[in-house]
Formats: structure tokens, sequence, C-alpha cells
């Protein structure tokens, strides 16, 4: 079993295959669920690992190693006049998989920045109402509904970018309810991590224009996903 460096790709990409196979060790597998949890992009690359290493299973067919093989294995695990328990038939299943799924090439993120998220609107139990990610891989904002914060009548909260020089940049409503994701161009990837994140309370039509906002409910910078 291998400690990954989570903020590495292509060790975090190895790390999701262990992942699916199983063989993380118990504070490997905490540390990559923790990641996992806020990390749309790595949420991808399981579900890619986990439909790649099912055709191994329902796809091909069964394969008998030569006799050679298991002379080898037996000598190198001084079993020769033993039978193969099944977990040592289990450990080299395990091995050979993750060696065969670590030879697929899949294609790197276009950048190699670390996710972000921010907390939206802290409610009296210190809990967000919105939780908000970057997929850098999709080009996406994800905005998901937690313990959404209640408002008053025909008041809504709206999500505004704020990047120094620049006139600030709605991105709409927080949702009521479930998720909604933003696509941004690729030209806003390596801008938008250095932007403020403002949520204001405005009217059914919203604020007019970025330098007429209603009052400001939240101002958060992003936190990198590092472990």
């Amino acid at each position: 079993m291998h400690d990954y460096d989570l903020s590495d790709v292509e060790q975090r990409n190895q790390a999701a295959a262990e992942y699916v196979l199983g063989c993380l060790s118990t504070s490997g597998k905490a540390r990559f669920e923790a990641l996992l949890a806020v990390s749309h992009d790595l949420q991808g690359e399981v579900e890619q690992w986990r439909e790649h290493l099912d055709i191994l299973n329902t796809s091909l067919e069964p394969v008998q190693p030569p006799k050679s093989v298991w002379k080898q294995i037996s000598a190198r695990t001084k079993t020769s006049n033993s039978l193969w328990s099944w977990q040592s038939l289990a450990g080299f299943s395990l091995a050979l998989l993750l060696s065969v799924g670590l030879l697929m090439q899949w294609p790197e993120p276009r950048y190699q920045q670390a996710n972000a998220w921010v907390p939206l609107i802290i409610n009296d139990k210190q809990q967000p109402g919105w939780v908000m990610n970057t997929s850098m891989k999709n080009q996406q904002l994800i905005i998901e509904s937690k313990h959404p914060v209640p408002m008053p009548d025909n008041t809504y909260y709206e999500i505004w970018l704020m990047e120094e020089g620049h006139e600030p940049m709605s991105l709409g409503f927080l949702p009521a309810s479930g998720k909604r994701v933003i696509p941004f161009a690729e030209a806003w990837a390596k801008r938008l991590l250095d932007c403020e994140i403002i949520i204001t309370m405005e009217g059914p039509k919203g604020a007019p224009d970025g330098y007429n906002m209603g009052p400001v409910s939240d101002k958060v910078t992003w936190k990198s996903v590092v472990f």
C-alpha cells in the first residue's frame, strides 16, 4: 500500500484506481474520501475506474496462467508444497488488476490547479447553507444547496465574482434546493481562483448591475483542497 500525494494529478488518479480496487490503507482511504466529498473531478475519475475495471470482471474470458508462473510465485513465497490460500489468491488477483489498470493512459486535466471550494452563508448552527466547488477539468462551477438559510418574502441571494479592477460579475441566484452547474470559459480558468465571492440580498429581478447591488450577506474567498 502506498501513501499518495493527493495534490499531484497523476498520484491522485492512481489513488482513485486503488480506491476502486479496495487497496488503500485505512488512513489513505479516509484522506481520499475527504477529498472525494468535495471534488467533482475526483468523483469523475473514480467512476471512470469503476466503469473500466468492471470490464475485467464481465467481458474478459478467464485465462489459465502457465505452470511456470505458479512455480515462480511459489518459489518467491516459499509455499512450494502447500495449496494457495484464498487470501493469497485474492491478493495476487488485486495486484494483477491494479497493474493492468495503471497502464491505461487517462487524459490529464487541462488545468493543473488544485480544485477549490467555498462555503456560502453559514447558518446559526455554523453549517454552510450552500457550497460552491470548482471543476477545472469540466470548466464548471457547481453550487449545491446543503442547509438553505430562509429569506424574507420576495428576496433572493445573488452570487457575484469580484475581480480586482473589474465590474462584479453576477452568477445568478443561489439554488433553493439541489444544485446548479455554471460553465465558464477557458479564459476564466486562471482568473477564477483570484476572485472574491460576494452574496447579496436582491429582489426577484436581481441587481441592475455590479455597481448597484443590495446588502451584502456574505463575503468569502476560495479554499484550496490540499492533502
